[in-house]
């Protein structure tokens, strides 16, 4: 429970939006395999999206700051480089 609580908050937040909605994705799965089918396709579907449009979806959330702050696996942010200086935004257009 409190996993699904934790990846909710994550979501709706926009914290770390793509690796939330890939552990939300492996829940579903869980739940699909188990013989709950119901909706869980639509969602599973939703997650597969939110994790391949992560870069998107991190515009509308605290994704915007958390990396810039953090970095990214190609890039690393101002909490490891020890640099004052912003780096170059993460999510250019």
């Amino acid at each position: 429970m409190a996993g699904e609580i934790l990846i909710g908050l994550a979501l709706i937040l926009g914290m770390f939006t793509g690796i939330a909605a890939t552990f939300g994705g492996f829940m579903n799965w869980n739940i699909m395999m188990a013989g709950s089918a119901s909706v869980n396709p639509v969602l599973f579907f939703l997650a597969v999206l939110l994790v391949l449009a992560w870069k998107t979806a991190g515009w509308w959330g605290l994704d915007r700051w958390l990396l810039t702050l953090m970095g990214a696996p190609w890039q690393p942010g101002r909490l490891f480089t020890g640099t004052t200086e912003k780096p170059r935004i993460l999510f250019e257009q």
